[in-house]
């Protein structure tokens, strides 16, 4: 979603990124003075205390973190970071060892990466299914968690299967038709129920199992 600024805020924002450029810490307290300065030499006429609240409101919208050498529109600007990035919008859901897998980067390349997308919220990070899960920030969780689970061959193979045959099929049945061991399966399908991804009703002495809409 795009971050609507106001012409007072853009101008101090550039200021801040003049200042950034220079291999500065963002720190409210340090920037003010250059900041002054800046709006001193070109007749911009925004009072300390704007300045202060103008700074808030760019902090307020992830714009700015205190303490990092970067502004969020420089966040992308790394190709690394912009391929983690792009992994995850398109596999929302995923989780640390799939990137590294698929993308074929080092683990602490991977990390820094990930901290600097978060920080700057550009990414969400929650944990499920005893995983740290990465998406995008915009998502709502209940989506994700259904993404997570197609982005499991196994998982998967059950839930397409069941988009197409959703009149209720026992675990036997579901066993026999995707190849799987039963133990296997018990193991799937018990994951899937734990999270309202599928569903199972009893009908005379079987119990059928449905994608949960």
């Amino acid at each position: 979603m795009p971050i609507t600024l106001t012409r007072e805020e853009q101008i101090v924002l550039n200021v801040v990124q003049e200042y950034l450029d220079k291999n500065r810490q963002f720190n409210m307290e340090k920037i003010l003075p250059f900041i002054i300065s800046r709006f001193r030499l070109a007749s911009i006429n925004i009072s300390k205390n704007g300045i202060e609240e103008i700074l808030r409101s760019l902090i307020k919208k992830d714009l700015l973190v205190e303490g990092s050498k970067l502004s969020r529109d420089d966040i992308l600007l790394n190709l690394k970071r912009l391929q983690i990035y792009n992994f995850i919008l398109r596999n929302p859901g995923t989780y640390f060892n799939r990137i590294i897998k698929e993308l074929n980067l080092s683990n602490h390349i991977v990390v820094w990466h990930l901290s600097m997308l978060l920080k700057f919220k550009y990414i969400s990070k929650e944990v499920f299914d005893n995983h740290d899960i990465y998406f995008d920030s915009n998502l709502a969780f209940e989506e994700v968690k259904i993404s997570y689970f197609t982005l499991k061959e196994k998982s998967k193979k059950i839930i397409d299967f069941l988009k197409v045959n959703n009149d209720g099929i026992t675990k036997t049945r579901l066993s026999e038709a995707l190849k799987m061991h039963h133990n296997t399966i018990t193991k799937y399908l018990n994951n899937l129920l734990e999270h309202n991804i599928i569903k199972k009703e009893k009908m005379s002495n079987k119990t059928l199992y449905f994608l949960n809409q």
